[in-house]
């Protein structure tokens, strides 16, 4: 994994590593995200990830590392989302599913290998 974490704000706002746009209701998990923005009203059915100073790389290797991330920022999962840039501190987002909306996640640097 990259050693500058993120590197600052602006490097996170510009998305140097591209974007991603979730839609419908199938599990994405073969992405690593440092953010999000969905659409107004997006309901989460799941988000999972790893902390920023995992080591895994493999998707297997993630999926075994990965926790429950919802609690960092939603009261309940079934609440609406606002259409604002969400971020949970400490960890790299691995795994989103949604009930509704949509999502416009950033990725990161490194991606998950085979």
């Amino acid at each position: 994994m990259n050693d500058n974490l993120y590197g600052n704000r602006t490097d996170e706002l510009l998305a140097r590593w591209g974007t991603f746009d979730i839609t419908g209701t199938t599990a994405v998990s073969d992405k690593n995200y440092f953010a999000f923005t969905p659409s107004a009203g997006a309901v989460l059915e799941e988000i999972k990830g790893i902390p920023l100073k995992s080591t895994a790389t493999s998707a297997a290797e993630i999926t075994a590392a990965e926790a429950d991330l919802a609690s960092h920022f939603l009261t309940t999962l079934t609440d609406p989302l606002l259409n604002e840039l969400y971020r949970v501190p400490g960890y790299i987002i691995t795994h989103i599913k949604l009930t509704s909306g949509t999502i416009h996640a950033y990725l990161t640097e490194d991606q998950p290998s085979g």
